[in-house]
């Protein structure tokens, strides 16, 4: 099965939107705090909350089962920047950015998922509008009915 994958993130909170046929589902997370995480999940800025939205987009997808082996996802990159990084797969300064590559490789690669990236313009993106809801609750930030 074909699906897109679109993400966003700031520094506080992240998204994403999987949209398989007509159907899209939208979820949205809070950065935990970096002594949850050990400090490894620090986020400094936008562009390290992308990274872990994709991963983490990809990573619930395949939890409940919208994403399933063999499936291709089309990654909708709002950011040329982030496209190049992850087409080159060259390593970056910025530890948590190789963490989360690292990461969507290795569930590309155990599941045999084909990830095709593309780049898109900033207002085609589904899962910003997630951000910016005046209502809180219009967002699923939970699992429940999914599995």
């Amino acid at each position: 099965m074909k699906h897109e994958l679109f993400f966003d993130g700031i520094v506080k909170k992240y998204t994403w939107s999987i949209k398989t046929e007509s159907k899209i589902v939208n979820q949205i997370r809070r950065h935990p705090p970096a002594y949850i995480s050990g400090g490894k999940l620090n986020v400094k800025n936008n562009e390290e909350s992308k990274f872990i939205a994709l991963h983490v987009g990809i990573y619930w997808g395949l939890g409940v089962f919208i994403i399933r082996d063999l499936d291709t996802v089309d990654v909708m990159c709002d950011s040329k920047e982030m496209y190049d990084i992850l087409v080159s797969k060259y390593q970056t300064d910025n530890q948590i950015i190789n963490d989360k590559i690292y990461f969507i490789n290795q569930l590309a690669t155990q599941r045999n998922l084909e990830l095709n990236y593309h780049v898109i313009e900033l207002v085609e993106n589904i899962a910003t509008e997630n951000l910016y809801a005046k209502d809180e609750n219009s967002v699923s930030s939970n699992s429940r009915g999914f599995v």
